[in-house]
């Protein structure tokens, strides 16, 4: 019998993965991150200080807006500005109200449409479609100041000048939705669109009970982005409509302002932060599904 001494070996010794966990030191915030977010805090207070010289602009007296040296802070609140730019000569009121139809109008309809656009020219072989998408694509690069008068005649043609129909009609689709939902489809593996097939669904049911769910986050974001595109716009409704009455927050903010800008500027503000309301409303709900889609697309990448 062999004398050999066996020595003891320690705990978890020759075992993958039973190393002793040995606690490790996190590294220290390094000059280049203190740097970083330096940076990221001017950035917000270059963002943020519009927004806040706007509230407080609405809260002070009309002849104080143009003080030198300015004030951030108003030595007095004045809340009646509010109440004056909604019961002003201007309807304010009136005004949300019409961008508000035609942004909800104008946002259901691109859901609606970009996201079949944007499936057919993923996922579907048609005669033509890759022409025809690189005419569509070509379309982004015309300005709409070029397009502006031959939509204004269509609309004359139509009966439709100064109707709200004249801006949600020409916006119920547009090459930028298209574009966007067809990239998204692109990223869908191809196996789950054969594999419905496969099943006997038709272009149809893939494309409602498949594709357009995975698409949930991207088409939340596109419709999020075309309701702050409408409910900012400017330069369309300054065409279309020429009435008090059907004019859309913009136009009656310009109003407010007058022909010179010799208006309140304090009540401007006040009505301009009533404006802002519902637009940082639809973000916040939004939010979300606007990360989530940032987060999946970058994923993808």
């Amino acid at each position: 019998m062999s004398n050999t001494t066996v020595l003891p070996s320690r705990p978890g010794a020759g075992t993958p993965g039973k190393e002793k966990d040995v606690p490790r030191r996190r590294p220290g915030p390094t000059v280049g991150k203190y740097i970083s977010v330096g940076l990221l805090v001017l950035g917000a207070i270059g963002m943020i200080a519009p927004f806040l010289w706007m509230f407080t602009t609405s809260l002070r007296d009309a002849s104080q807006a143009y003080d030198l040296p300015p004030q951030w802070l108003p030595t007095e609140l004045d809340w009646s500005n509010y109440a004056d730019a909604v019961s002003g000569p201007v309807p304010i009121l009136k005004n949300m109200f019409n961008s508000a139809v035609i942004a909800i109008a104008v946002s259901i309809g691109m859901i609606i449409t970009a996201p079949m656009a944007g499936y057919a020219f993923a996922k579907l072989e048609f005669p033509g479609r890759n022409s025809i998408f690189v005419g569509l694509l070509s379309s982004l690069m015309v300005p709409a100041q070029v397009t502006i008068i031959p939509l204004f005649l269509l609309m004359r043609a139509f009966g439709l000048l100064d109707n709200p129909l004249s801006l949600i009609l020409p916006g119920i689709t547009g090459a930028l939705g298209v574009f966007l939902l067809r990239q998204f489809f692109l990223g869908l593996p191809q196996e789950i669109i054969d594999a419905a097939r496969m099943d006997g669904a038709t272009a149809w049911q893939t494309y409602r009970l498949i594709a357009l769910p995975l698409a949930k986050n991207a088409v939340s974001t596109l419709g999020v982005i075309t309701f702050l595109g409408s409910w900012n716009a400017y330069f369309a409704p300054s065409i279309f409509l020429n009435s008090t009455d059907t004019a859309t927050l913009p136009l009656g903010l310009v109003l407010m302002l007058g022909p010179y800008g010799a208006g309140n500027v304090a009540q401007v503000m006040a009505a301009t932060t009533i404006a802002i309301a519902p637009a940082l409303i639809v973000f916040l709900v939004a939010q979300r599904w606007i990360i989530a889609s940032l987060t999946q697309s970058a994923v993808k990448g």
